[in-house]
């Protein structure tokens, strides 16, 4: 015999049917029609019972055995929930009836309120237009006595087959029944006001769970009043986490009386217009709305929001909601700019929320700027290089990072935060000898003063200030991007200040195996040409040059500026005191160390046992102590050192009259060094 006797037929019904089936409690479920049957989910220990019941036949069944018997009929089924509390008199089993959570009640006035479906059918008579009926087809009958009522109605009803009947019964037929399941969205709502010119909206107050704040939405929107039948049972019955307490206590399992927790994190595009279909939906069936002020505004009307966009303020919300929750399920939208996966915090604060709340949390894209300006100027952008520098202030490697995009892409889209952000574009391209490239630029893109404008790299400095902005760069005349390195010496300033030749370079970059987001010191960096060609491999390649000497190091920073090399940081003073305070380095090339190679290898390897260092020696003295050093980091921090020594002699050919004579450079020893653990 089952533990519990569960009278459903309602959201909450079935939503309690499932929280006895999580905690192990046996349940029979009686619904009246075999569509609330098909409605009901399959759950462990949940056996339905199909059929209407009077009286004698609800005593008959209640004493079968059950612990106790709840009551989650429908709000206006009064006859039925009359019926069920005679059927236990003179017993001793406890009755709980579960009332529905209630909905608001704001509609700028435009709402009237009745306390029964006959009298609100006789304000209807004194009405002109068409009116959607949403109470359901059991009273129907009130609003089909009278002919001019009866031929403007427009019924919605469920989908069963005494539904169907019911109308046809009483005359409505056709176009005039819209037989659906719900829930119904905002947009569901507005769509059917559309579509059959809908002047009057009649509902009951269904609460939550019955769509209707979705109905009050809709109608606010179109504008249009709503004739309300008041809930009969306004003050009586207890609340879902009341009952299922109670019912924990009685049978000694914990059946959870929390509200489930649904979180959208929904991409609005560039603003309320532009939303997804999918994501109106969702948006419209929250109760609770976070965001920036800017997307709240237009799109939370008549809902429960928060101008909160950081997961630390957006979790108590939540919690302290579902703390105070009458279960079933609480629905909270996220609000997003442009599109959740285009340079976008939805997926931070998607794992912050999956670790602090225990709920469903699922993404809906919107459209992004970058889609709707390619759209509008008439180009395609999966060839495209995208970038964003909204918010990115001071040097973070983001003007290198433009600079290698324009050079090489013929498309370039680039978010950013105003125009402002497009000046400073214009300035850095023009510097680099890109002025010639045309910037579209997109402001207030969707919105009433939307402007899109096209201008050359080199005058962007006379834009107004304008509002955000996406801009398009496009460059016609690209280069080829190159896959080795290989600058010639030429390339680089170089006076009087030693510099690592280019073959020798070639072969230590292929040393010292640079992979993306390397961190990079440079000891000894000279003229900077290894720090350059490092750079140069990737813009997210971070690079230091550390230089002592002060005319080696002005001349560093010239070449760094010649090639405008944002990323690359200059360091001043003598290794390994002024590498203590840099972060830990992936890799480290060592042209010069002033005869304190152990210290700055100790230190490397402090830092990062898994750098992985390339060492240059000319000189005997060098070569020797390198050689000396394999034997003293050969276990270093319980690892073996990996070493491969390599010496290149690299000849030139010069001309000499009529000949060309190879002339020999300076023998260099190259040292690749690694700390492996012994399974390595």
């Amino acid at each position: 015999m089952s533990e519990v006797l569960l009278y459903a037929g309602t959201t909450e019904g079935r939503e309690l049917a499932q929280r006895l089936s999580e905690a192990g409690v046996t349940c029979d479920v009686c619904v009246a029609t075999e569509y609330g049957s098909e409605v009901m989910p399959k759950l462990p220990g949940i056996q339905v019972l199909v059929g209407r019941l009077d009286v004698d036949g609800m005593r008959a069944l209640a004493l079968g055995g059950y612990h106790a018997v709840v009551d989650a009929t429908h709000p206006y089924a009064t006859e039925a929930s009359g019926n069920i509390r005679k059927s236990l008199q003179g017993t001793d089993i406890p009755y709980f009836r579960l009332m529905r959570k209630k909905a608001m009640r704001d509609l700028d006035g435009n709402i009237q309120v009745f306390d029964d479906n006959e009298s609100c059918a006789k304000a209807l008579s004194a009405t002109k237009g068409n009116i959607l009926l949403t109470t359901g087809s059991k009273e129907l009958a009130a609003y089909c006595s009278d002919e001019g009522v009866r031929k403007r109605l427009f019924v919605r009803v469920l989908p069963g087959m005494e539904s169907i009947s019911k109308c046809e019964e009483l005359g409505i037929r056709g176009r005039q029944m819209i037989a659906m399941q719900g829930p119904f969205s905002k947009e569901m709502n507005l769509a059917l006001f559309r579509q059959f010119s809908i002047a009057i909206l009649v509902t009951k107050e269904s609460g939550v769970s019955g769509g209707f704040a979705e109905k009050l939405a809709a109608a606010q929107e179109a504008g249009i009043p709503v004739y309300v039948i008041g809930n009969p049972e306004r003050d009586k019955g207890m609340s879902f986490r009341e009952v299922t307490e109670e019912l924990s206590g009685l049978l000694g399992k914990r059946i959870n009386g929390n509200e489930k927790i649904e979180i959208s994190l929904i991409g609005i595009g560039m603003g309320p217009e532009m939303l997804t279909l999918e994501a109106k939906q969702k948006l419209d069936e929250a109760q609770l709305v976070f965001g920036a002020p800017r997307m709240l505004e237009g799109l939370t009307a008549g809902k429960e929001s928060y101008p909160y966009y950081r997961a630390e303020d957006i979790v108590p919300v939540l919690r302290k909601r579902q703390g105070k929750s009458s279960g079933g399920t609480l629905k909270a939208s996220v609000l997003f700019s442009g599109d959740t996966g285009f340079y976008s915090g939805c997926e931070k604060i998607k794992t912050e929320l999956k670790q602090a709340i225990h709920g469903e949390i699922k993404i809906y894209p919107g459209i992004s700027s970058v889609s709707y300006l390619a759209a509008k100027v008439g180009i395609s952008w999966h060839d495209a290089s995208l970038l964003s520098i909204h918010g990115r202030t001071g040097k973070q490697g983001w003007e290198s990072q433009l600079l290698t995009s324009v050079t090489y892409h013929e498309k370039t889209f680039l978010l950013v935060s105003d125009a402002a952000d497009i000046k400073k574009c214009g300035e850095l391209l023009t510097e680099a000898g890109l002025g010639h490239c045309t910037l579209v630029c997109g402001f207030s893109l969707s919105y009433s003063d939307e402007q899109i404008c096209q201008m050359k790299a080199e005058e962007a400095g006379k834009m107004p200030d304008q509002g955000l902005c996406t801009c398009l760069i496009l460059n016609s005349t690209v280069e080829q991007m190159p896959l080795v390195p290989g600058l010639c010496d030429d390339a680089f300033l170089r006076e009087k200040v030693p510099m690592t030749k280019e073959e020798v370079r070639e072969v230590c970059l292929c040393k010292l195996g640079l992979t993306e987001n390397a961190v990079v010191y440079d000891v000894g960096s000279g003229t900077g040409s290894i720090a350059v060609e490092c750079a140069l491999r990737s813009p997210d390649i971070r690079v230091y040059a550390i230089e002592r000497k002060p005319e080696a190091l002005a001349l560093l920073k010239r070449n760094l500026e010649k090639f405008h090399l944002h990323h690359v940081v200059p360091v001043a003073g003598t290794a390994p005191e002024v590498l203590q305070d840099l972060e830990m380095p992936t890799h480290v090339f060592v042209g010069g160390s002033s005869g304190r190679m152990e210290e700055i290898l100790r230190c490397v390897w402090e830092k990062n046992v898994d750098a992985r260092v390339v060492v240059t020696a000319v000189s005997l003295e060098t070569i020797s102590e390198v050689t000396r050093l394999l034997d003293v980091f050969s276990n270093f921090k319980e690892r073996s050192l990996y070493t491969q020594t390599t010496q290149l002699q690299v000849s030139r050919a010069r001309e000499l009259g009529a000949y060309h004579l190879m002339q020999a450079e300076n023998p260099v020893t190259i040292f690749c060094m690694r700390l492996l653990c012994d399974e390595s």
